[in-house]
């Protein structure tokens, strides 16, 4: 916290040394009405500093809200609440200030619902007394944001002096994460669809057999043949219900050369959120594997876990994607993401494929 004085010309302390030097000389030549009002303005410049210096100490501010998230574009309400301990009425004007305009601004309560990354707030106050701000905000891109300052200016009644007490630690911090799109993709679904059948095929998937059972007047093709020549008995292959499956999904942001990103990186972060939910909504098993170092330079991953610990996983991570962070050349993160994803897992591609090759299956989404 940081406490300024800012002064009118005519209250400035050279000015007040001025006028108190003009005062003797006038007092010895008997101008008694101007001494009077000279020294009444003298008096009421004092009576203001000395207000002022009390007041200081008594104004303080809190924070609330409601909302841990929110997603871009979408507009979110906080509240501030100013606080006057002391026994006088204070004027107050309080500014609030953003780091940037294409991170996080201010709506304002007009008519056009304009929105600028400064805000400015008058309030009277009385003694002992306090007021709670409605203050609604927006963010612009994801990540972790938060306001550059607070300032609050006291003004005294006289309006001859103002306090400004700026506050730049501790400020409030907004999540922003990417947007969740409802994401209809005709491509998408069929091939979800596609891969379930095949994973449902007793003519296919021949894995799923976990033993034999009676027969119960199956089809043909379920008959376990050796079972029923060693039992002397029509014996039928007992099948494992599968549960869910399994989805690598590789999000590649670099574009075509070693040190490009792609300019559709936040769509590309978009579709990945959609299509991961779109997979966790149809109880599929799925982990992400995004071409990024982390801080103990690994390959960013997220492990498929419960449904809406993996949505919550998801965006926390997606929201603090660095684009001047660490990225790897393309063949290099497939080549190390491939080796390291869930066997039997069907692979995803969002953004830059790897190159042909037939060690490696994917689909491109």
């Amino acid at each position: 916290m940081r406490t300024y004085k800012e002064f009118s010309f005519i209250t400035s302390p050279h000015v007040l040394v001025a006028l108190i030097l003009i005062l003797i000389p006038l007092n010895w030549l008997n101008f008694n009405l101007i001494v009077l009002l000279l020294s009444t303005f003298i008096g009421g410049v004092f009576i203001s500093n000395c207000y002022l210096k009390v007041v200081q100490k008594k104004i303080s501010w809190e924070f609330k809200k409601h909302s841990n998230s929110s997603s871009i574009d979408e507009v979110v309400g906080c509240y501030l609440e100013v606080i006057n301990e002391s026994n006088f009425p204070v004027n107050v004007e309080v500014r609030l200030e953003t780091e940037h305009e294409n991170s996080l601004v201010f709506v304002h309560r007009d008519e056009l619902k304009s929105a600028s990354s400064i805000q400015k707030i008058n309030l009277k106050l009385p003694s002992n007394s306090s007021e709670t701000i409605r203050i609604d905000l927006k963010g612009n891109s994801r990540g972790n944001h938060s306001w550059s300052n607070i300032e609050i200016l006291i003004k005294d009644l006289l309006r001859l002096n103002t306090t400004r007490i700026v506050f730049e630690e501790d400020m409030p911090e907004f999540k922003v994460i990417p947007r969740i799109l409802n994401h209809k993709s005709f491509d998408l679904q069929s091939l979800l669809q596609g891969d379930k059948s095949t994973i449902h095929s007793f003519f296919l998937d021949e894995m799923n057999i976990i033993g034999t059972k009676d027969y119960e007047n199956e089809s043909f093709r379920h008959i376990h043949w050796l079972a029923t020549a060693k039992e002397n008995k029509i014996v039928a292959k007992k099948y494992q219900k599968v549960h869910g499956h399994r989805y690598s999904i590789f999000l590649n942001l670099v574009g075509k050369g070693h040190f490009h990103l792609r300019k559709d990186m936040e769509e590309l972060i978009e579709y990945t959120v959609s299509v991961c939910t779109y997979l966790v909504k149809e109880g599929c098993k799925v982990e992400l594997w995004i071409n990024y170092i982390n801080n103990q330079n690994e390959l960013l991953e997220i492990q498929s876990v419960t449904g809406i610990v993996l949505i919550k996983r998801l965006l926390a991570t997606l929201s603090l994607l660095d684009p001047s962070g660490r990225f790897l050349s393309t063949n290099h993160f497939f080549e190390q993401a491939f080796s390291l994803k869930a066997d039997k897992s069907l692979a995803l591609v969002i953004g830059t494929p790897p190159d042909p090759t037939a060690r490696y299956q994917w689909i491109q989404l």
